[in-house]
């Protein structure tokens, strides 16, 4: 469950008017309030409070990729659609929290591009109920999205891999006049010896052979 908000702003807040609070008739001033049931929030850091999360705010002009994240749960956005795209295309490259966005009487863009990088939004009126269940929602888009994202990094490796062990699978057939499948078996049989991983062997072939090229243009290396 999300506890701890980073509430990122681009200027300060505007003051909105308290919801409505059930009073303490025996006195008891130092009671946390208690807010009426159903009670609804105009401003994030009101609603965080009424549900008992904590949040912090931070006042940052510019979108910046050091945004620092440190026992924070999740980052909640109080931004305009555009600065919220910069937000996440400067965070895009590392993995950190759920990104939340305070969406306050913006307009519906139609071609909206915020399901890659934000979990959730939440807006004005929301009440406690309305905000957990959001987190929840959140949450588990928030694992699915980063699942996504790193399945796809490990693809997108395997595949470069496949491509430096078919270029030295290619590089030692024309040397060595041999079968691809020989080539293969070489590639795999140098990597046990070397106690080295398979991909490591078939680069150093490609880039020795393409230095070998370069230095004899015309000439075949054997």
């Amino acid at each position: 469950m999300l506890q701890s908000f980073l509430i990122v702003r681009d200027r300060p807040a505007a003051k909105s008017p308290p919801a409505p609070v059930l009073g303490f008739p025996f006195g008891f001033d130092d009671e946390e309030p208690a807010y009426a049931e159903g009670a609804r929030f105009d401003s994030p850091t009101a609603l965080l409070d009424a549900a008992g999360l904590r949040a912090q705010e931070s006042i940052l002009p510019e979108p910046s990729p050091d945004l620092d994240v440190n026992n924070i749960d999740a980052i909640l956005f109080c931004t305009s659609y555009s600065r919220l795209l910069a937000w996440t295309r400067a965070l895009e490259a590392r993995t950190g929290p759920p990104l939340l966005w305070w969406c306050d009487n913006e307009p519906v863009v139609h071609n909206c591009v915020l399901a890659d990088s934000v979990d959730g939004i939440l807006y004005p009126g929301m009440t406690t109920a309305e905000l957990h269940w959001t987190l929840l929602l959140s949450s588990k888009h928030y694992l699915s999205r980063t699942q996504w994202k790193q399945e796809r990094e490990q693809l997108i490796a395997k595949l470069e891999d496949r491509k430096w062990i078919d270029r030295a699978k290619s590089i030692l057939s024309e040397v060595k006049s041999i079968t691809e499948a020989e080539a293969y078996e070489f590639l795999r049989k140098q990597a046990m010896n070397e106690r080295r991983r398979l991909v490591d062997v078939a680069v150093s072939i490609v880039k020795v052979y393409s230095l070998l090229r370069e230095q004899n243009p015309r000439g075949r290396s054997r």
